[in-house]
């Protein structure tokens, strides 16, 4: 993007001329604001069919790492076909030539694309009001749906699978990029030197020209591309990324986004738009779908989860208290802020490490509605388990068995000598193990039960008591302790809010440099009724709605966007996911 996307770039020579310039500068943007989306049709090979003009209504719905939705609504009329053109085209499959719809809708900066549902894609309403055609879109995470990763991408999935299952240990996005990449050539139905595995996503490799043509002409006839980055230039944590055919690459993928709080970053490449990256070239096929992951958190570098609008927002990280189940919070005071990101001459948007934009609830505000979720949490005990940990159940059957033994051999040498010839009365162990068996097993060690004290000393002396987790697991073990802290963050507390919001009321809502948030960004929000606190959350999903005589409407829902996570259950994850992964290649 560049300055001229917004308005002329500035030419004055002193303040008085920047000051005038700023304010056309921002004039201009909240004019653009409003703007109604453009809204393009294509057919299944993504050739452009026309663009869409009068139409009674859309949504469109973007969610962080889930499949968002479209909607349009389009009016039919048979007296003025040419003017309902796009109904009458989604309409008729045979004439059309191929089944699928793809949309494409820009607004705000966004540009968001999708493809028709396969069930119930096209309908028609009959109303009071008139005929209207409903278009339902998925948009395009649905596609990482449809993308699965073999254990040996390199061999052929009908021939043979060996390894039976992949796995890789990186950084989370160069484990899942170089994962969806690896699979994306298995898919071409392209042969590939494993020697260059690891180049596939060094963009210095795309500077040279005999790779360059090479790999450019097979990834200009893929629909999906994944884009190319160093070794080195992520701070994300080390991920463990199994799968097998049967897994999706979105279902790989989730957990790891999850904890690691990155986030899909999908855009469709069209004609007349710049290189995806540096060097790629602008001979790509219109619709080809460009794959990144992008870090909008900034947790751990330190970010902000709430503050005061008089003393400002607080950085904290997160840490995990004695019982390795509760989380705390640790303050970072004193730092020098970075703010060169800031400093882009007509580039709106917010740091991860550093947010600032807060909407405040009052009498004159940018938001139209809100709702604030508290929640005090759950009980103050969690007991998980019900199988004894490894080695119990065993050892008490050895020694029973062993006690058992014993009592035979001593009990036939007591019958001998009293009736004066020898009686064998044999092993007693596994008739005894046999009827005790049902009586101990489970019921010595099975069970993990932990206090939550910091949430019972924020809750007082009234609260829930105990709380039991469904699962079925092995006491004392990494799975248990998975269990238990997937248990306690279901009864968290926390405060989640949504907001209906005002565009440029102050804040400009949009994305690539258009406004100062967009989704997946901190945003703080306010409660008139808890003055001065100030929550600061990730934006979770978006709901733009446009028509019914109506402007562009947006609501806008924040809350945690990941699960709190501590060494310790990573740790067990990994072990667990480890284990999985070589119990399928068959090594466990």
């Amino acid at each position: 993007m560049t300055i001229a996307t917004f308005a002329e770039p500035f030419t004055g020579t002193d303040h008085e001329d920047f000051a005038a310039w700023a304010r056309e500068l921002r004039e201009y943007r909240i004019e653009r604001a409003y703007d109604r989306p453009k809204i393009w049709l294509y057919d299944g090979d993504w050739v452009y069919r026309g663009q869409v003009h009068g139409e009674l209504g859309g949504r469109v719905t973007p969610v962080v790492n889930e499949t968002g939705v479209i909607q349009l609504r389009l009016p039919i009329d048979l007296d003025d076909r040419r003017r309902t053109w796009a109904a009458f085209w989604a309409l008729d499959e045979e004439a059309r030539g191929t089944s699928n719809i793809h949309v494409r809708i820009e607004t705000m900066g966004a540009r968001l694309c999708g493809r028709m549902k396969p069930q119930n894609g096209v309908t028609v309403v009959r109303g009071d009001k008139g005929d209207e055609v409903v278009i339902d879109f998925l948009d395009d995470i649905e596609e990482l749906k449809f993308v699965h990763t073999a254990g040996n991408p390199f061999l052929p999935v009908s021939l043979i699978q060996q390894p039976k299952a992949w796995m890789m240990y990186l950084q989370a996005d160069h484990a899942l990029l170089l994962t969806m990449a690896c699979n994306l050539l298995r898919l071409q139905l392209t042969n590939i030197d494993i020697g260059d595995l690891m180049k596939l996503l060094d963009p210095a490799n795309w500077t040279i020209e005999g790779l360059v043509d090479a790999l450019r002409g097979f990834w200009q006839q893929s629909q999906i591309v994944v884009k190319p980055r160093n070794f080195g230039d992520s701070v994300a944590p080390l991920a463990l990324v199994v799968g097998s055919i049967k897994t999706s690459m979105f279902d790989v993928a989730a957990p790891i986004l999850e904890d690691a709080e990155l986030q899909w970053d999908l855009r469709r490449w069209f004609t007349g738009d710049p290189e995806p990256w540096p060097g790629a070239g602008t001979n790509w096929r219109n619709g080809t779908l460009f794959v990144g992951i992008v870090n909008k958190s900034g947790f751990r570098e330190g970010t902000s989860i709430g503050g005061n609008l008089l003393t400002g927002l607080t950085r904290t990280i997160a840490n995990v208290t004695s019982n390795h189940v509760e989380d705390s919070y640790d303050l970072f005071t004193g730092e020098t802020i970075d703010e060169t990101g800031y400093r882009l001459p007509g580039i709106l948007g917010t740091l991860p490490a550093h947010p600032y934009v807060i909407y405040r609830d009052g009498d004159i505000t940018g938001i139209q509605t809100s709702e604030f979720s508290r929640s005090p949490g759950g009980p103050g005990r969690i007991t998980v388990g019900g199988q004894s940990m490894p080695g119990v159940n065993e050892l008490i059957s050895a020694a029973v068995n062993y006690a058992g033994d014993v009592l035979g051999d001593n009990l036939g040498a007591t019958i001998s000598a009293v009736v004066g010839y020898t009686i064998s009365v044999g092993s007693l162990g596994g008739a005894l193990d046999s009827f005790l068996n049902p009586i101990y097993k489970d019921s010595i060690l099975a069970y993990m039960s932990v206090p939550l004290l910091l949430r019972v000393a924020k809750q007082g002396w009234g609260h829930y008591l105990e709380t039991t987790s469904t699962n079925v697991t092995q006491a004392f073990t990494a799975l248990s302790v998975m269990d238990l802290r997937r248990r306690r963050r279901e009864t968290d507390p926390d405060t989640d809010f949504t907001l209906t919001v005002a565009n440029a009321a102050p804040w400009l809502i949009g994305d690539n440099g258009f406004g100062h948030w967009w989704l997946g960004d901190r945003v703080g929000g306010t409660s008139k009724y808890l003055m001065p606190r100030v929550f600061v959350r990730r934006c979770r999903q978006l709901d733009i709605a446009w028509g019914d005589g109506k402007g562009l409407g947006i609501d806008a829902t924040f809350g945690a966007t990941r699960r709190d996570a501590d060494a310790i259950e990573k740790l067990a994850e990994l072990t667990a996911k480890a284990m999985s992964g070589l119990n399928q290649i068959g090594l466990w």
